[in-house]
């Protein structure tokens, strides 16, 4: 019988995405201020890294400090523009709702959902004015 070899299928091995040497499946969440986010972001988009990487060396790599008793943020917003967040937040939650309950029943928005878009856009508006 003669000697048969088998060659393999062209490309195989190479279907996916190939492996990471080390695969991050384990997640670790923290909640912040808007402030705090606010820095977050800043000082992550000022090392040139996203926010979860920049997070995450911080974590691992930084100085290790005791908790202090007093929160060591400082605030970015001031009280009123911290008052007209909080309430915007709130007109979102419930325009969410109506529509959740819009799109599960299958039904056209109430009438007053031009009233509760009007207040949103009004509160935009004292966020974005300086």
């Amino acid at each position: 019988m003669a000697n048969q070899t088998t060659i393999p299928a062209k490309g195989r091995g190479s279907i996916g995405r190939p492996k990471a040497a080390t695969v991050k499946t384990h997640w670790i969440s923290f909640r912040v201020t808007a402030e705090e986010h606010f820095q977050l972001l800043d000082k992550a988009q000022r090392s040139g890294l996203s926010p979860g990487e920049y997070a995450r060396s911080r974590a691992l790599r930084g100085v290790v400090r005791a908790k202090k008793g007093s929160p060591e943020t400082q605030p970015v917003f001031g009280e009123a523009t911290r008052e007209v967040y909080h309430e915007l937040r709130r007109q979102g939650v419930l325009l969410n709702q109506v529509a959740h309950h819009c799109n599960t029943h299958k039904i056209p928005p109430p009438p007053e959902m031009s009233a509760l878009a009007a207040t949103i856009m009004a509160l935009w508006q004292k966020l974005l004015t300086p």
